[in-house]
């Protein structure tokens, strides 16, 4: 009888913790440290610290490695609040105190302009809030485990799942819903097609929105809306034609100051309610148009900058690209009876220099555009050429680099804001103030 024998391949190699010194922290909040010539990043440390690590990932370019222990610690470190922060992608920089995160973004978003060749910048003024219970908006992933699902977030650079038990930079009412939540998707039947949930904590309760693919069987919409009329939740499900409510026992908006912004799961809103009840307040305050000077507001969602400073007195002109969002903005309007604040669908990377609504003028704009920024618009907001342009980003890299198109048509950048929108992540909000020279 002939044999065949298949060449088992050879083991992958047992890696040997390596002990390193980290150099610094990038803008990422990444540990930064040298290996056989190349970078090797590492999460969880501090510049200074002695660590040892376990290599996952060597590239020709870099190397990444997962903590294992800290041999000599910062005096800077502190203790994390969280329990899950080994696992989880998300707070990656809780070792770290408030202060000293804010230093890191503040010399990351000096970096960023600098590679655009903006060295002279104006001393930045902070907003800043609570470190913990500050996000009212959250995105759990669902994946399939076993017989059940897991519910959580994504784990540091990689798709797989952290399943949690709470959150502590989740305002505690959603926090507390997470375990619940794990509970009844495991008794669901429809496992397979459930895709992830959106959290909100609105101005009168908290609202679900459940994507999910196909129609899901009666039991389990049962058990559903039992669960969200059990617990007072608006609840909204969507799959890839439509969302509709299925148990709605409240409006569902937000405030500033004294205007009610109403929205539905899936609009955009700033995660940090107190913190963007500032961060307005500021704009209006930076941009200071004259009495009853009309304003230009371009990605203007829902109306989150418009609607108060319509409030404030000024006809505004709000344009965002997508028709829920003008609509959403123009009922807003409405049912704060602020008249003076007309909402237009346009798309911005268009030359809407020719719209109905620029022939007005404006002498003042604001923008606040999504992470990829406002590099097609910009040309046309020289164009305009208004007195003054406040630019209200989440990614200070495409602030950065779209600030040159401002630069170079005579703007100079007179005040430069940061708000730490997002604490214990390296990520950070920034405002920052165009004037005509």
């Amino acid at each position: 009888m002939v044999q065949f024998f298949k060449v088992k391949k050879p083991a992958a190699p047992v890696q040997t913790p390596l002990d390193i010194r980290i150099l610094e922290l990038n803008s990422h909040g990444m540990g930064v440290a040298r290996h056989q010539g190349k970078p090797l990043f590492v999460a969880g440390v501090l510049p200074g610290e002695e660590v040892r690590v376990k290599l996952t990932t060597q590239t020709s370019r870099y190397a990444t490695a997962t903590l294992q222990k800290v041999l000599k610690a910062s005096p800077d470190r502190i203790k994390p609040f969280c329990a899950h922060v080994a696992d989880c992608g998300g707070c990656n920089l809780q070792q770290l105190p408030l202060e000293a995160q804010r230093t890191l973004k503040q010399k990351a978003v000096f970096s960023l302009f600098g590679r655009h060749g903006v060295n002279e910048l104006p001393e930045p003024e902070w907003l800043q809030g609570e470190g913990q219970g500050y996000r009212r908006v959250a995105r759990l992933a669902i994946r399939r485990r076993g017989k059940g699902v897991a519910l959580g977030f994504r784990r540091s650079q990689s798709h797989e799942l952290a399943e949690i038990e709470h959150c502590g930079v989740l305002t505690p009412v959603l926090s507390a819903l997470i375990a619940p939540l794990r509970q009844l998707l495991n008794r669901l039947t429809a496992l397979r097609q459930l895709g992830h949930l959106e959290l909100y904590d609105s101005a009168e309760g908290v609202a679900l929105l459940l994507r999910h693919k196909g129609h899901l069987p009666a039991p389990d919409l049962d058990a559903l809306l039992a669960f969200a009329q059990a617990r007072t939740l608006a609840l909204f499900l969507q799959d890839d034609t439509a969302r509709r409510p299925l148990h709605v026992p409240f409006p569902l908006y937000y405030q500033i100051d004294n205007l009610r912004l109403s929205f539905t799961p899936g609009d955009f809103i700033q995660i940090n309610a107190a913190l963007n009840e500032r961060m307005v307040r500021q704009a209006i305050d930076w941009l200071a148009p004259d009495p009853g000077a009309p304003v230009l507001d371009l990605f203007c969602g829902i109306g989150n900058f418009s609607l108060p400073l319509a409030a404030a007195g000024h006809p505004v002109t709000g344009v965002e690209g997508v028709m829920e969002m003008v609509e959403q903005a123009r009922g807003n309007a409405e049912d704060n009876r602020l008249n003076q604040a007309r909402f237009y669908r346009a798309d911005l990377a268009t030359d809407f220099t020719q719209e109905p609504w620029v022939a007005q003028g404006f002498g003042h704009v604001l923008i606040d555009p999504g992470r990829a920024g406002a590099e097609r618009v910009m040309p046309y907001l020289a164009e305009l050429a208004p007195e003054r342009l406040l630019y209200v980003s989440c990614n200070p890299a495409t602030l950065a680099r779209d600030s040159e198109v401002l630069l170079a048509a005579g703007y100079r950048l007179s005040r430069l804001g940061l708000i730490d929108m997002f604490p214990h992540t390296p990520h950070c909000e920034a405002m920052a103030l165009f004037e005509l020279s």
